[in-house]
């Protein structure tokens, strides 16, 4: 499936940006916020560490709803169905915009039955290597290139953001590299220290300590600007590859028929908590970067991000079961 960019601009409801009046709405009962995982994972921190600010804000509690199953399916639709009046939030990551090429079947309309609140945190993705390798960036292409088997990268699952950055990678590097596809990150990263498969592009979180204790070495890290934490390590920007797309993003959609006040009360609510010093410093403090970017900015990248990962998914022919 190939999407054009005028053609999702046509299909978001949300492009055109959220109202921008704030006055007329405010909640009258707790507000749901749908996790399409189990709970304890990555999702958690930004709401958890949010909540108190929203709470004060939006003067009724802030609850997590924990969905999990059918690849954020179960969360999603239970969303679709809840009442339009503002009381029922879904967090989603990058999965989001790749289910709609990955799951064409799913049982509601990603672009036209929702639309953005807010786009909060990302987590940069690093591209790791075993140690023996290569010492550099251009040891790693070099070694992708010459002929016989090749490498092997890893990623947390077919169809997770690391795989499409990863495979996005290969394709524009000109690698031999053939793609092994784990449950999680924990078996990832074992299988990368113990050399079963050669690199990754891995959450900055998930791989920090592995990299400072030298089971992993640190080639490039696909942010806009280089991590404090890894100042030696280069940006894909600086390596010649601006345009690959591997990170995680987690960010709050509404339905898209609930009313226009609620939804810009809801986006006012979340960018004003996420910005706040300390909820900044304390998800920055989890590994975080806090984006807190509006609905509108929230649209436009949810159309780069499905854009990109449509062309990946069909060039590289990649399916799920």
């Amino acid at each position: 499936m190939r999407f054009s960019r005028r053609s999702l601009a046509l299909a978001l409801p949300f492009l055109g940006g959220a109202a921008r009046a704030q006055g007329g709405w405010s909640p009258s009962q707790p507000i749901r916020v749908i996790i399409p995982f189990t709970a304890g994972g990555a999702m958690d921190p930004v709401v958890r560490l949010a909540q108190a600010a929203l709470q004060a804000d939006l003067g009724q509690a802030v609850v997590m709803d924990y969905r999990p199953g059918g690849a954020t399916v179960v969360g999603t639709q239970e969303t679709a169905r809840a009442p339009a009046d503002g009381h029922t939030l879904l967090m989603v990551a990058n999965s989001f915009a790749a289910n709609i090429t990955l799951r064409p079947s799913m049982p509601y309309n990603s672009l036209r039955d929702f639309a953005p609140i807010c786009m909060a945190t990302v987590a940069a993705h690093v591209l790791v290597v075993h140690p023996s390798v290569a010492r550099d960036f251009a040891g790693l292409v070099a070694a992708g290139k010459r002929a016989g088997d090749g490498l092997s990268f890893g990623s947390y699952g077919i169809g997770t953001s690391n795989h499409l950055g990863g495979q996005q990678f290969v394709a524009a590097a000109g690698l031999n590299a053939i793609h092994v596809p784990y449950n999680g990150n924990a078996p990832a990263n074992n299988d990368l220290m113990g050399n079963r498969i050669q690199f990754m592009f891995a959450t900055k979180p998930d791989v920090l300590q592995m990299i400072q204790g030298g089971q992993m070495r640190a080639l490039g890290i696909s942010a806009t600007e280089r991590a404090p934490e890894l100042p030696d390590v280069p940006t894909m920007a600086e390596l010649g590859y601006p345009l690959v797309l591997s990170d995680s993003w987690f960010g709050l959609l509404a339905r898209a028929d609930v009313p226009s006040p609620a939804r810009a009360r809801l986006e006012a609510a979340w960018v004003k908590a996420l910005t706040q010093p300390e909820v900044r410093a304390r998800l920055e403090a989890v590994g975080y970067t806090v984006l807190a970017h509006g609905a509108e900015r929230f649209g436009t990248e949810i159309t780069r991000y499905t854009q990109t990962y449509a062309d990946v998914i069909r060039q590289a022919n990649i399916r799920v079961e």
